[in-house]
């Protein structure tokens, strides 16, 4: 029994150890996403005896070859993944014993791409460095930028000059040489990431340089000196400065461009001075500090090198002349004992010279007294020190004594012609040369007229002139002008006032010009008449363009006549919504005037009826045994006036209206053929399209409110052209 229960224990063993030899899959796949190009490898760890065959299908079709590689271990590799091998893969392991499998998802994404790099980029120290980066990636990633400074992630909260804006830009602001460094932007998702690169050149003035030494010449002095750095931007160039003891606290520029090879430059000096030197470096940003200063050079002392600039003579009253220079600074002394030397003598030959010396070096003008008026001299200042004059010799130049009133007016100062309203030929007879008494200047010709003395114009005319044609007259008035000398200080007497009338000219602009809106297709205009009318005012001409963008329509004009007293009209016939270039030109006989023009744009087209009317009416007597009614329509300017409008009439109790026809063009109507001594009712509608609105109605009666209007009203509504009001006729009591 004994045995027997053995030998069924090891028979049981050997059927479980057979068991155990089924194919096992020990580590599994898991689902993986990766980016498009990359490797994936989805693992497949089996275990059995004999070893499994490992065998990898794609949605139940087996894949094999090709960019499909099956590892000893049963891993699958797909080398350069693409959109197309995403999908469900199942592994299965196989051997004689059973088999296994298991399945996993592949998704292939796309790649995250910077696409806008940032740039290499240099700045000027305190500027601004800006660089951009921006990048795609799958839609169903996060994507995240992130900005590096020489391999570092850059802490934003703890460096404020630092800032990311809302496009990824980072951005540095004030910049300093520790900026300066390798910026790398990485572009980052959950499975991939993208980076690119740029440098930043923080470049700066340079260091100024090392002043090695002078040596001191008799008249010259040698610097050397060598750079210290540019600072990443190269030197161009070096400046050299000076001073003096004279101005300690002023540097003065002894070469501004010397090449940026040099390192050595010689100086001129000047004598009888100490001077110290200093360098400085220059590149694109700007100028170094300059260097330390130098080792003081001193100079020995000689004659001046120049003389005073600007020597002028002319007086300051007809009995002297005031000669006056430019001072010359101690620099150019050259040596101790400076003054200068005022020489002059009358413009004529032999009349000796006289001298006077200036001991104080900052003065700049000696006064010659008891001279005789306007006389010309011969004028020299000398630059001398203890060494003695200036080496330069001077130059004389022609000064003048004081100049005074001149002596006579022009004689014979005629009106030759006029020529328009603001135009006349006048001429004179030349005053001679000597009563001018100073330098010719010319001629003043002055012109107003009555009552406006106090604002006369000035024309200046050339010292050669005897004649000159003015075009500063005011047109059809009186005007008065004269003419007179003057030189450099006065003006002379005036000559005779000539006084004549001139001839009517185009008028000026009205003084005010606006349009308002009525309805859709009209407007209302109303100006001020110009302030020079330059003669009698004949009417106003209305022109009008479209406008559309910056282009302006052909030109129309209103076709109707502008009674020179109406301060207002209508212009009809307009395009709905549409803007409009409104010009009014004022006319006399000469011509229409300059234009003043406006912009304004008619209203939409309302489907509503106009607001109620208002009017206004006059009654005006005529001969044969009738009477008129003048009916002014009043449109409203704020709100929806209409466009047009009718006048109705009728006998007070008779039951039937009479109207006149559609008033398009004009803001009024006359009434005519009317009974006199009777009342009539007066009515308005006002019309927009097919929608109207009547006014309230009015009483009028033809005995009283006389009026009597212009004569082109009276001629277009057919009245007499003369009225006389004559007295109504009432009954007896």
């Amino acid at each position: 029994m004994g045995t027997t229960n053995t030998f069924y224990f090891i028979a049981l063993l050997s059927c479980s150890a057979v068991l155990s030899l089924k194919p096992e899959i020990t580590e599994g796949p898991e689902n993986l996403a990766i980016v498009d190009g990359s490797e994936a490898v989805l693992k497949c760890r089996v275990f059995g005896d004999p070893k499994p065959i490992v065998k990898w299908m794609k949605d139940y079709a087996e894949v094999t070859g090709r960019k499909y590689n099956i590892t000893a271990d049963g891993d699958l590799v797909i080398h350069y993944a693409s959109y197309p091998d995403s999908g469900n893969y199942q592994c299965y392991a196989m051997n004689k014993f059973g088999a296994a499998s298991a399945s996993v998802l592949l998704d292939v994404k796309k790649r995250t791409i910077i696409t806008d790099r940032p740039e290499n980029y240099e700045v000027a120290a305190g500027s601004s460095a800006t660089f951009r980066c921006n990048a795609n990636a799958d839609d169903s990633l996060e994507l995240q930028i992130i900005w590096l400074k020489d391999g570092q992630q850059i802490d934003f909260e703890n460096q404020p000059r630092f800032h990311m804006s809302y496009d990824y830009s980072l951005q540095i602001s004030d910049t300093t040489e520790l900026d300066a460094g390798e910026y790398t932007c990485i572009a980052k998702t959950a499975i991939d990431e993208a980076r690119a690169k740029a440098t930043l050149t923080v470049q700066d003035k340079p260091n100024p340089p090392q002043l090695e030494g002078v040596k001191c010449n008799e008249r010259t002095a040698t610097l050397h000196w060598h750079p210290m750095g540019d600072n990443r931007a190269p030197i161009l160039r070096y400046s050299i400065q000076y001073n003096t003891t004279f101005t300690p606290d002023t540097w003065y520029t002894a070469g501004v461009n010397v090449p940026a090879f040099y390192t050595y430059w010689t100086v001129q000096l000047s004598p009888w001075a100490n001077y110290t030197f200093r360098v400085s470096a220059w590149n694109k940003i700007g100028p170094s500090t300059p260097s330390s200063h130098s080792e003081v050079c001193s100079t020995q002392p000689d004659v001046p090198y120049k003389n005073p600039d600007n020597v002028v003579g002319e007086g300051s009253d007809p009995t002297n002349m005031v000669i006056s220079w430019e001072k010359m600074p101690q620099i150019e002394h050259n040596g101790p004992g400076f003054y200068y030397l005022v020489t002059w003598r009358p413009n004529i030959d032999g009349q000796p010279w006289v001298e006077e010396q200036v001991h104080d070096w900052q003065q700049t003008q000696y006064v010659v007294t008891n001279t005789p008026t306007f006389m010309p001299y011969k004028i020299k200042v000398t630059a001398v020190n203890c060494k003695g004059k200036s080496n330069v010799t001077p130059m004389e130049v022609i000064g003048w004594s004081g100049e005074d009133v001149p002596l006579q007016a022009p004689q014979n100062f005629t009106l030759v012609q006029v020529t328009t309203g603001t135009t006349a030929l006048l001429n004179w007879n030349p005053v001679p040369p000597e009563s001018v008494q100073g330098h010719f200047k010319g001629y003043k010709i002055q012109t107003w007229v009555d009552g406006e003395e106090d604002s006369l114009k000035e024309i200046l005319v050339k010292a050669d002139a005897s004649s000159a044609l003015v075009s500063e007259f005011k047109p059809f008035k009186k005007n008065n002008v004269r003419i007179l000398v003057y030189n450099g200080r006065f003006i002379g007497p005036p000559s005779d006032t000539l006084s004549f009338h001139t001839p009517e000219d185009k008028p000026g602009t009205v003084k005010s010009f606006e349009a308002y809106p009525i309805g859709s297709s009209a407007m209302l205009l109303k100006w001020e008449k110009p302030i020079d009318e330059n003669g009698v005012l004949t009417g106003y001409n209305i022109y009008y363009q479209k406008v559309t963008g910056t282009s302006l329509g052909p030109t129309q004009e209103r076709k109707k006549e502008i009674d020179p007293k109406f301060d207002h009209a209508k212009l009809a016939g307009l395009e709905p919504n549409t803007r409009y270039r409104i010009e009014i030109r004022a006319k006399t006989k000469a011509g229409e005037g300059d234009k003043y023009y406006v912009e304004q744009s008619t209203k939409s087209v309302e489907k509503v009826k106009p607001d109620i009317p208002q009017f206004e009416t006059s009654t005006l007597p005529a001969k044969e045994g009738t009477a008129h009614i003048l009916v002014r329509w009043i449109p409203s300017l704020d709100g929806h006036a209409g466009t047009h409008f009718v006048a109705w009439y009728k006998l007070k109790g008779h039951p039937d209206w009479s109207k006149t026809n559609e008033v398009t063009d004009d803001d009024y109507v006359i009434l005519t053929g009317l009974e006199p001594g009777q009342v009539y009712e007066v009515k308005l509608t006002a019309h927009d399209g097919e929608y109207f609105s009547a006014s309230e109605i009015k009483d009028v009666d033809t005995t009283i409110g006389v009026v009597v209007l212009p004569r082109r009203l009276r001629q277009a509504a057919g009245l007499p052209v003369s009225l006389r009001p004559r007295r109504a006729q009432r009954p007896l009591p």
